[in-house]
């Protein structure tokens, strides 16, 4: 069931907001922009101490967690995955001209130990009673 009623209520204020803005213009312009400067610049002033005191403390927590993360998952992983094989350097151009010379070996990657698998439900029928 839509509520009809809120669309004309809607455009009636705006009409009215518009008509007086028109009236106001022409009987007293100077106290009209001297309204409008001062709406804009509470609305600046809300914005920035939002910006730079709420919303300042809400991202700082969520960007330390991730921080802090990051760096307990470089400390534990680092060591891993560092380790590079060393290739012995040939001495002598007679041994490169009678050999071939030979590939370094590869060590294969194996998979990060810090990622899980999580089982699903595939399985399992949903009950339609919740729904």
């Amino acid at each position: 069931m839509k509520r009809s009623y809120r669309k004309p209520i809607f455009y009636t204020l705006v009409s009215l907001a518009a008509f007086y803005l028109i009236i106001q213009l022409f009987s007293n312009p100077g106290g009209l922009f001297t309204s409008l400067l001062l709406i804009v610049g509470g609305a600046t002033v809300f914005y920035l101490i939002f910006r730079y005191f709420i919303q300042g403390k809400i991202g700082a927590k969520t960007d330390a967690r991730y921080s802090k993360a990051v760096k307990q998952s470089k400390k534990k992983y680092a060591a891993t995955g560092s380790t590079k094989p060393t290739i012995s350097p040939i001495t002598s151009s007679r041994d490169r001209a009678s050999s071939k010379p030979s590939k370094p070996a590869v060590p294969k990657r194996k998979a990060p130990s810090h990622l899980t698998v999580i089982e699903g439900k595939k399985g399992k029928k949903k009950n339609r009673a919740f729904f």
